[in-house]
């Protein structure tokens, strides 16, 4: 098994990069743009040179746990004096401005600036240099940013729309909060363990998983155990089509680990890939494993899914957004936290 451990703050301070969070008055009219799109506002000049290669490399990482390339962010470019119109409602925006007027380089971010719901990030720096430096070690920080508003977006889609029967069956089996998408009319419920689909039918299938088991181990929250608790009850519980086939990880391909903070409090993310054995069906899934203090139990929620021939990061990235959704005992008047 391939493994790769990310161990990252959970939210890097902005201030260690000297920015500053501004919000100015929201705009009537409502942002623009498909999800994870971002407009790049910069010179073609300065955007085919070495500072614009260091802003296109960090926004085109591979997203991991994904079976194929697909970039973080589907990218645009605007020269500066084009953006006007109808490219300033655009939902994602990152305005880069290198000029000697500034003494350091800094990082503004805007919320709603020129439309509601919209997410603008300014980078400014006294020189090209500085700039990429900048950049590069701002890479966390830009993707974060971007990361909160589009899983804070979805969220507020999902709570619009949401299965309200299914999100009372996971309160009655485990007592907790989670927004169940409306898309999600089957499940399956038993002890200590909830699946809801979209149903086998669908041609881009969507599932949900929950599960939990007593807090015994303090080494509960490391990779190995994760993914061995995930394999037991995926197969005790996810047959396949075929009799004998099951639910599994794949095994040879790369799973990540993320120690996150989620409402104060220590998450471990798990991507990967998943297969049935003994059929064909394979896709990425998603896992977020707390724990539950006042009743001392380990909580994994995760998301899976199955679009076989199309590209599958925009509907892992919305379907991942349910699991900053769920609460604990304790944490039902707090609000849900898009990430970290």
């Amino acid at each position: 098994m391939k493994v790769r451990n990310i161990c990252l703050l959970a939210v890097l301070p902005l201030m260690l990069f000297a920015c500053k969070k501004e919000i100015r008055n929201p705009m009537s009219v409502g942002s623009v743009g498909a999800p994870w799109e971002v407009l790049v506002v910069m010179d073609k000049k300065a955007w085919d040179a070495p500072e614009g290669r260091a802003l296109h490399d960090i926004l085109d990482m591979d997203v991991p746990g994904l079976p194929q390339f697909e970039p973080m962010f589907s990218v645009s470019r605007c020269d500066v004096a084009e953006f006007k119109g109808i490219l300033k409602p655009v939902r994602n925006i990152i305005q880069v401005e290198i000029s000697n007027k500034y003494s350091v380089p800094k990082l503004h971010y805007y919320k709603d600036q020129w439309a509601t719901n919209q997410t603008v990030v300014k980078i400014v720096a006294p020189d090209n240099e500085q700039f990429i430096e900048f950049v590069n070690a701002s890479a966390n920080a830009i993707y974060d940013i971007f990361y909160r508003a589009e899983t804070d977006r979805s969220l507020t889609f999902i709570r619009k729309s949401r299965n309200k029967e299914f999100a009372k069956i996971v309160y009655n089996t485990f007592g907790m909060e989670i927004l169940v998408p409306e898309t999600m009319r089957s499940y399956k419920v038993s002890d200590n363990f909830f699946w809801a689909s979209n149903g086998i039918q669908a041609r881009k299938r969507q599932d949900m998983v929950i599960y939990s088991y007593p807090y015994t181990d303090p080494n509960t929250f490391t990779l190995e155990y994760l993914c061995q608790k995930r394999d037991s009850v995926m197969k005790a519980n996810i047959p396949g089509g075929p009799k004998g086939s099951y639910m599994a990880r794949q095994e040879q391909y790369e799973t990540t680990f993320r120690a996150l903070s989620v409402r104060g409090k220590y998450a471990a993310e798990i991507r990967g890939l998943w297969e049935v054995r003994g059929d064909v069906m394979g896709g990425p899934y998603v896992s977020l494993t707390r724990l539950d203090e006042v009743n001392q139990r380990v909580v994994t929620v995760e998301i899976f899914v199955y679009a076989p021939n199309e590209d599958k990061r925009n509907l892992v990235r919305f379907n991942e957004a349910i699991l900053y959704s769920a609460k604990f005992p304790g944490e039902f008047d707090v609000p849900e936290e898009s990430e970290q």
